[in-house]
């Protein structure tokens, strides 16, 4: 599902989201412009095993393997995983940037990534399987919009509550789907599922505390 946008735009610029999605380009680009792609993956990425017994691998990779959850935000599987990541920030980071401000939009998306991140090493323990994405920040904000701007029209005036619910639910089907003793992680076509179900909840309940305004002629 691709978020064609919608028809009213946050009155701001949105700072701190346009550097995001140049950030996470930058990121894609020394990926793929790396001698080794999939080393500089692996050094960066999320890997549940090595969070879970604080395995560090060799540099570049961070010295803390808990540092991972923070750096493998910035690294994608493909052009397609990027753009359509984006895309979504895009659409609705600008609302929540609004909503927040700018340092503290930064903070909440970061945060939200993190514990998607630990959503996912904690129910895939054992995985060798590198994790990576901007999937649970922006979950984190699907999260936030639809608790901020429930009726905002998304889709040919569809209010956005119904359309990030059904994303939402997708999300936490597929995600309960892969839980089995022999497949945590190696199912599900190779998607976080809990990543997004983390951050999507992190964004639903921490909201709140990072909100500080959404005005009654915009929401």
């Amino acid at each position: 599902m691709i978020p064609l946008g919608e028809d009213r735009p946050a009155p701001i610029f949105p700072l701190v989201t346009h550097a995001l999605i140049a950030a996470n380009a930058i990121g894609f680009y020394f990926e793929l412009t790396s001698a080794s792609p999939d080393r500089f993956i692996a050094a960066f990425a999320t890997i549940p095993y090595d969070i879970q017994h604080h395995i560090a691998l060799a540099p570049p990779s961070p010295p803390d393997a808990y540092l991972t959850l923070l750096t493998s935000q910035f690294m994608h599987a493909s052009t397609f995983h990027l753009v359509s990541n984006m895309l979504f920030l895009y659409v609705f980071g600008p609302k929540i940037e609004y909503a927040c401000g700018g340092a503290r939009f930064l903070a909440f998306y970061l945060i939200c990534g993190v514990l998607g991140n630990v959503a996912q090493v904690t129910m895939t323990a054992g995985s060798h399987v590198p994790a990576i994405g901007a999937s649970g920040a922006i979950a984190g904000v699907l999260g936030a919009f639809a608790v901020s701007f429930p009726t905002r029209p998304i889709f040919a005036r569809i209010p956005a509550i119904f359309i990030i619910g059904i994303w939402a639910v997708t999300q936490f089907v597929h995600g309960l789907g892969t839980i089995a003793p022999d497949a945590l992680s190696e199912r599900g076509g190779g998607i976080a599922y809990f990543t997004h179900m983390g951050g999507f909840l992190a964004g639903v309940f921490l909201i709140g505390l990072f909100r500080s305004r959404v005005r009654r002629h915009y929401a």
